[in-house]
C-alpha cells in the first residue's frame, strides 16, 4: 500500500507480495545509513558495522534514524495478480483447500486469503500474486477456481503495482484501527471453524477482517539468527484488523475485535510482526524478537544506552 512508508517496513522485517519468491524487505538490504545516538552519521552493511547492521534488519527503530537505505533490486515483470471472492458459506470449505493448496506453491506464488466486510456482506477474499511464468500462474490458480465461480475473479496479467494497490482504498485515510497478530502454529480444521465462526456474526463496522498471510518459500531459507527477524519458520501469519469512523463506536469495534482474536489465538504461536504491534506491552515485545532479544538488548548498549529511540517497539538495553 502506498501508505506504508518503506523504512519502517524494512526495519521491522518487511512483509509483502514478493516475499516467497525474493525474501522479506530487510533480506534485501544491502546497507544503511544511520545517525547514532551520539549524533555521529554511520554506514552499516555486510562488511561494516555488521553487528548494527544485523540488528536493523528485523530490530525495529531501536538502534537509530536510517537517513538512506541501500537494496538488492530484482526485475519484476507483469504478474498474475487479483482477487478471487467467496461468499461467507462457503468460507470453511474455501480455506481447506487454501491451506493444503498454500501450503504446496512454489516460490513464485503468494496467496492471502480474508475474510473481510463488504458492502454485500461478509466475504472471503483471496489475492493472487504469482511472480513467475503466466501461463504457470493460470495453472497454479486452478484449484481455487474449481471449488466453484467465486462472486469475483479479477485475476489477470496486470503490472505488479496494480496489485500492490488492491488495498489501497480498504486502507484509506481517516480511519481508527485495532490490530493483533500472531503467527500460525496450528492451522487445522479447528483454526478454520474458528475464524470463520469468529467473523459470522453481526460486524459494528464495514471495514473488519481476519488475514491469514502467506509466507514461507525465501523468507524460511535465511536462518533465524541471521537477522533480528525471528520467525522464519512460519508458513502463515493472521492478523485481525478492524477499522471504523467515529469515535463514539471505538469501544464496541475494540471489544470486536478482541474478542475474535480470542476466537484464533489457541492457533497461534506466541510471538508476533512486530510491525504489526500496538501498545502491547513489554513481554508482547519480547516474543516478538524471540530468541533475539537479548542479542539485540546487548547491541541497544552499545549504540542507545540511554535509550534515546524509545518510541517504537522498544528494547531496553542489556545491563551493563
Amino acid at each position: 500500500m502506498p501508505s506504508t512508508g518503506i523504512a519502517g517496513l524494512t526495519l521491522g522485517g518487511g512483509i509483502g507480495y514478493l516475499n516467497r519468491k525474493y525474501g522479506l524487505a530487510c533480506d534485501n538490504l544491502l546497507s544503511a545509513d544511520v545517525v547514532t545516538a551520539e549524533g555521529k552519521l554511520v554506514t552499516a552493511s555486510a562488511d561494516e558495522r555488521p553487528d548494527l547492521f544485523w540488528g536493523l534488519r528485523g530490530g525495529g527503530g531501536n538502534f537509530g534514524v536510517v537517513t538512506s537505505f541501500e537494496y538488492r533490486l530484482h526485475p519484476v515483470g507483469p504478474v498474475l495478480g487479483g482477487e478471487l471472492v467467496f461468499p461467507l458459506d462457503r468460507a470453511k470449505d474455501v480455506l481447506r483447500v487454501y491451506r493444503d493448496w498454500s501450503r504446496a506453491a512454489p516460490d513464485e506464488l503468494r496467496a492471502d486469503a480474508t475474510l473481510l466486510s463488504g458492502p454485500e456482506g461478509p466475504a472471503l477474499d483471496v489475492i493472487v500474486c504469482h511472480c513467475g511464468d503466466l501461463e504457470e500462474g493460470e495453472r497454479l490458480v486452478r484449484p481455487l477456481r474449481a471449488i466453484g465461480p467465486p462472486l469475483l475473479d479479477t485475476v489477470a496479467p496486470v503490472p505488479y503495482a496494480v496489485v500492490q494497490n488492491l488495498l489501497t482504498e480498504v486502507f484509506r485515510p481517516g480511519l481508527r484501527h485495532y490490530w493483533k497478530a500472531g503467527f500460525m502454529r496450528d492451522f487445522s480444521d479447528a483454526a478454520i471453524e474458528a475464524m470463520v465462526d469468529a467473523f459470522a456474526g453481526d460486524l459494528p463496522s464495514p471495514f473488519a477482517a481476519i488475514a491469514i498471510e502467506h509466507l514461507g518459500g525465501a523468507v524460511g531459507r535465511v536462518g533465524s539468527q541471521d537477522t533480528a527477524f525471528v520467525h522464519r519458520h512460519a508458513q502463515h501469519s493472521v492478523l485481525v484488523i478492524h477499522m471504523w469512523q467515529d469515535d463514539e463506536d471505538s469501544g464496541a469495534n475494540i471489544e470486536w475485535g478482541r474478542r475474535c482474536f480470542r476466537a484464533v489465538a489457541p492457533f497461534l504461536e506466541e510471538g508476533a510482526y512486530v510491525n504489526y504491534l500496538g501498545d502491547e506491552g513489554e513481554a508482547k515485545v519480547r516474543a516478538a524478537f524471540g530468541a533475539n532479544y537479548q542479542r539485540l538488548a546487548a547491541l541497544k548498549r552499545r549504540y542507545d544506552p540511554t535509550n534515546l529511540f524509545r518510541f517504537n517497539q522498544n528494547i531496553p538495553a542489556a545491563p551493563g
